[in-house]
């Protein structure tokens, strides 16, 4: 049976950096019980709860205790069990059982800050490959606060273990495993410090374990970063498209981002756990180096590709084929349009150009996608044929340009984050050339969320990608807190 003592403090870790080494069994810092001082611009403490993913007779059970006076309703997302409500009274406690293998979040009703919510992954009873470590340590941010789970694994064949596990003191919990057997204990609400400490031990497990481990989630972690400069998220598609810089902040703390660039330069200020954006006005076609540094010392490069879009004409037949001269180089521009019936998978070919083939999918109306290629064609004619899902349509089109000789290709990226109105479109090519996605062609209105980019030199065609750096740090939720909710309590 899996007990539980309750912690006689509240905080502990917080971090993106995990530092667990194997140390001999060393007497441990007191820890620090005081309760710092809050912005109120500042997410606040989790609700604080702990998850254990155990297996008892062959059957997975998650139990969560919650280390607060209920009554509290739990749930297991993503799983079809009945949530359940805790009696009125301290550190309650719930099973949810039989739980399947799979990823889950548990979510307490009530805890509504950006920091709220402990996700725990529950695997079979006994694992394929049972790790040798029966100690393993990882962190991760939510909310700008720290999560760690602890994996607690029986490597022994032929006896069932007793165990205890202190993470941070006072916090322990104990109960027993069978052999070959891994355990998971998520626990949540903790500070940003350098060194913490987890201990396993008991007569299962002697001489103890402990292993150290950091957290570094309150400020310093780089933002997500996405780039979007759309033809055909405007009235008129053939004019400049707006470059816009899709910000999201992982961190407890707002942060000034500045922002640069092609030859512009602003500053957002993004609030703690929150999404920002940056208006950099219009460019024209190219590829741009996109350059952003926080206040928090943090500094992301990414980039953008930025269509012709003078040069893009929707059609209906589902194709368009674009030509032009750059520097003596030919840089063609194939178009895909979003064309029903859907799904809808098509193939793209060129005559005289062996081996040179596009797949292109549609799963509805919005996004078109695009492809950019620098100096592939050679001069001269050639006939194109989009075919596949209702359409076959034929497009010819011709290069005169006295190029150089070495070909090269460049890609856009497609937004992620984004929804298109009905639409999830992708570009495979077998050929040697690469792929450049966009958004959803004329309409449009500008971004409130990320989009992305690839990195291309100047041709036609409209993009919105999206490049998203980090995102696994950011812990949930996206708005300001402008309240503190009581601290964690002895």
């Amino acid at each position: 049976m899996l007990t539980f003592v309750k912690r006689a403090a509240v905080a502990v870790v917080t971090g993106l950096t995990l530092v667990a080494t194997a140390v001999p069994a060393l007497a441990q810092d007191d820890p620090d019980l005081s309760f710092p001082d809050y912005p109120m611009d500042e997410v606040v403490s989790p609700t604080p709860a702990t998850v254990a993913s155990i297996c008892k007779k062959g059957v997975r059970s998650v139990e969560v205790n919650v280390h607060d006076s209920g009554p509290f309703t739990v749930r297991l997302v993503g799983s079809d069990l009945p949530a359940k409500t805790t009696k009125a009274t301290d550190d309650p406690k719930v099973t949810f059982k039989p739980v399947p293998p799979g990823e889950y979040t548990v979510e307490i009703d009530g805890a509504g800050e950006k920091s709220d919510g402990l996700p725990v992954v529950v695997k079979p009873c006994t694992e394929d490959t049972p790790s040798d470590d029966p100690l393993e340590v990882s962190v991760q941010c939510r909310g700008g606060w720290g999560i760690v789970t602890a994996k607690i694994t029986n490597p022994s064949t032929d006896e069932v273990r007793e165990y205890a596990i202190d993470i941070d003191l006072p916090y322990t919990h104990s109960g027993e495993i069978s052999p070959g057997v891994a355990f998971t204990v998520v626990d949540n609400a903790y500070e940003d410090r350098d060194k913490y400490q987890i201990k396993l031990h008991g007569p299962g497990f002697d001489p103890p374990i402990i292993k150290n481990f950091s957290v570094n989630c309150r400020s310093g972690n780089a933002p997500g970063v996405g780039t979007y400069a759309q033809c055909d998220a405007k009235e008129n598609v053939t004019s400049q498209p707006t470059l816009w810089v899709e910000l999201d902040n992982p961190n407890r703390i707002s942060v000034d981002y500045t922002v640069t660039a092609h030859e512009a330069t602003k500053t957002v200020t993004v609030p703690a756990v929150a999404h920002g954006s940056a208006d950099l006005g219009p460019v024209p076609a190219g590829d741009y180096k996109v350059i952003v540094k926080g206040s928090d010392g943090t500094e992301v490069v990414t980039g953008v590709s930025v269509d012709f879009c003078e040069d893009v004409k929707v059609d209906r037949d589902g194709l368009q084929v674009s030509t032009r001269c750059v520097d003596e180089q030919s840089v063609v521009t194939i178009r895909y349009y979003a064309v029903g019936p859907y799904p809808a998978e098509r193939k793209f070919t060129v005559e005289g150009k062996p081996g040179f083939e596009e797949t292109v999918r549609f799963d509805g109306d919005g996004v078109y996608q695009w492809t950019r290629h620098v100096g592939v064609f050679a001069d001269g004619s050639y006939t194109a044929h989009l075919t596949g899902s209702g359409l076959n349509t034929t497009e010819k089109f011709t290069v005169d340009c006295e190029r150089d000789t070495t070909p090269t290709t460049t890609p856009s990226t497609p937004d992620t984050t984004t929804a298109p109105p009905s639409t999830t479109a992708t570009v495979d090519s077998s050929a040697p050339s690469s792929t450049t996605t966009s958004p959803a062609p004329q309409g449009g209105v500008p971004p409130t969320t990320d989009d992305g980019s690839g990195g291309l030199p100047v041709t036609g065609a409209a993009v919105g990608g999206l490049v998203l750096l980090g995102l696994a740090a950011l812990g949930g939720g996206a708005f300001l807190l402008l309240v503190q909710r009581r601290k964690r309590s002895a």
